[in-house]
């Protein structure tokens, strides 16, 4: 077993750690340069044509939030008011709260492999026994129905949450505030001038993302040991190409990612030979792993065998202390 937040010998953790903005600065780049191009195709394009660049659009918005999800480990910026203002203007487009996020997916990286564990997307994998049972999960059904309460609570001044504090209690209300006005705005304006603009550029992208964004997060934990805290057994990484790795922000990487949660996304392919030999989930690539959820989903009578075979779990590194 392996201990969270402690590198193995021979890896410098400095090095690793050291945040350097201009990367963060230049995937950013590559966002707004998609974004407007899609978002010009969409508008000079008509019919079943636009459908196209408004899935990719949607696949972006899911991009944003695996940005974002750097910004909540504050490891795309130094300044952690930097990393939350990023991070709430990419949580914008799926409507997700960068501190309401936060505040729990701290939470799951603390609890994760015990009963206290629970994800915000509020993912239920023991339920995914069926064709039916998935597609719920997949639209993220439980999720919306709590945005729908947050913002709710929100606009009633009764927002909470648990054991926050004050402070990280007033930007969550702040941020689903934002959201509220945003979403409001827009039926305005959409009503008012009876334009389509929005509903091309924003709802139907919207759509589309929410189950890009249910398929990159599927393979984190689905089928791992849920009842220890050992990383080596309770998370899967996936071997991917550059195209997966850009667009997962290198969540692919997430046992390495548990491992050593203060080291920057695009750090984490450095991690990842050192700890893959020891791994008991790791695929060859997302369709690797989707091949045996599907057949785990059409085939009651198949037992998937979702461990790598051939490898063992823990390794001989185990820090004392």
């Amino acid at each position: 077993m392996i201990k969270v937040g402690v590198a193995a010998p021979g890896i410098n953790l400095g090095a690793l750690v050291k945040v350097r903005k201009h990367r963060f600065h230049r995937k950013m780049l590559m966002l707004a340069i998609v974004i407007s191009l899609l978002s010009w195709l969409i508008l000079s394009t008509s019919g079943v044509v636009s459908i196209i660049p408004m899935f990719l659009l949607g696949a972006m918005f899911a991009h944003c939030i695996e940005l974002q999800h750097q910004c909540l480990h504050h490891t795309a910026y130094r300044s952690k008011k930097w990393n939350r203002f990023i991070g709430v203007l990419l949580g914008l487009p799926s409507l997700v709260s960068f501190s309401d996020f936060q505040y729990s997916h701290m939470r799951h990286h603390r609890h994760l492999g015990t009963p206290q564990d629970k994800e915000f997307f509020n993912h239920d994998y023991e339920s995914l026994r069926s064709i039916w049972k998935f597609l719920p999960h997949l639209f993220l059904f439980p999720y919306h129905k709590e945005l729908v309460k947050s913002i709710f609570n929100t606009l009633r001044g009764k927002l909470t949450r648990g054991d926050a504090n004050p402070k990280v209690i007033k930007k969550i209300r702040t941020e689903y505030l934002i959201m509220a006005l945003l979403l409001v705005g827009m039926a305005t304006v959409s009503i008012v001038f009876q334009t389509w603009i929005f509903v091309k550029l924003w709802f139907i992208p919207f759509l589309f993302s929410i189950p890009t964004h249910a398929l990159v997060e599927l393979p984190e934990h689905f089928g791992c040991q849920e009842q220890t805290p050992d990383v080596l057994m309770n998370t899967r990484s996936i071997r991917a190409g550059k195209i997966a790795i850009w667009f997962t922000n290198g969540n692919n990487y997430h046992a390495e990612h548990h491992w050593l949660p203060s080291v920057p996304t695009d750090k984490l392919e450095e991690l990842h030979q050192n700890l893959a030999p020891r791994m008991a989930y790791l695929e060859d690539s997302y369709w690797s792993f989707y091949r045996k959820f599907l057949t785990h989903l059409l085939s009651s009578k198949s037992r998937v065998v979702w461990a790598t075979e051939a490898k063992q779990a823990g390794g001989v590194y185990e820090p004392t202390n």
